[in-house]
């Protein structure tokens, strides 16, 4: 008889996956960095094309829990305590869902007259790619499917000048800053802050330290991924509040920390 084979949800299966292997099993793996995107849904989770059920996924979600490490770590930590085994498996399928939709859409941008630069035509490096303009006025639909990084400086944009994030606390600000600072400079290479220096700063480096080799573009996605967990519409902010043809948000330059950092993510990377 026939063997059933289910393969973990990063193995690419679309050919919009499948043209970016790695840089979509980078963003289905980074989903399990946070224990938050098990605790809640993505948004994308009441569309009606986000299809669950608990029994047919079990089996994609053994093969999940087989080759992920950070799954078997975080399963008892959340379930039964803060998360049904159901509900846990829900959210972590749903943010997939938002993933796929993403590549889906970018690969349908690219189809189209005008459409994005390929990657090799964008630059190697996430962070190091060139300042582009958004041309026109985007909605926050439109915007979901903006490429990396220019989705990554927006999200820069909204901590910086949009509304308080709900439920930010201390740590979770600090972490937002760290990510960034992963993304824009890389793994840190500074020193350990000494005695005299403050518990703040010891928490930054240490926070930026803990991410250790973490690519700029998974950084880039966990970043994002936190701004929605604490606000799921951010985009719409971005859709009322764009200014076309300024670079300032979109991958060119950033105001200064003087201008004031809003929910302690600077748009330049903090210094740690």
């Amino acid at each position: 008889g026939q063997v059933s084979v289910y393969l973990p949800p990063w193995e690419p299966e679309t050919e919009a996956e499948k043209a970016r292997t790695a840089e979509f099993r980078d963003a289905v793996k980074a989903v399990s960095l946070q224990a938050a995107n098990f605790l809640a849904p993505h948004s994308l989770a009441d569309d009606p094309e986000f299809t669950w059920d608990w029994v047919e996924h079990r089996a994609w979600a053994e093969a999940a829990y087989q080759n992920d490490a950070r799954l078997t770590s975080l399963i008892p930590r959340l379930v039964p305590s803060r998360v049904s085994e159901e509900d846990f498996w829900r959210n972590y399928f749903s943010h997939i869902f938002a993933i796929k939709r993403q590549f889906a859409l970018q690969a349908a941008g690219d189809a189209m007259p005008g459409g994005r630069a390929a990657p090799e035509e964008a630059g190697s490096s996430c962070a190091a790619a060139p300042s582009q303009l958004l041309p026109r006025q985007l909605s926050a639909a439109q915007l979901a499917a903006v490429s990396y990084p220019e989705k990554f400086h927006l999200a820069v944009q909204y901590g910086v000048h949009g509304p308080p994030l709900p439920n930010l606390s201390d740590a979770d600000r600090i972490l937002l800053e760290a990510l960034q600072t992963q993304a824009t400079e890389g793994p840190c290479d500074k020193p350990r802050p000494g005695m005299w220096d403050s518990a703040e700063a010891k928490a930054k480096y240490e926070a930026w330290k803990r991410l250790g080799m973490m690519s700029d573009a998974e950084a880039m996605h966990l970043y994002v991924q936190a701004i929605e967990v604490f606000d799921a519409n951010w985009l719409d902010w971005v859709a009322a509040n764009q200014q076309p043809g300024v670079r300032s948000g979109v991958g060119g330059e950033a105001p200064s920390s003087s201008g004031g950092k809003r929910n302690g993510s600077a748009a330049e990377a903090p210094p740690l």
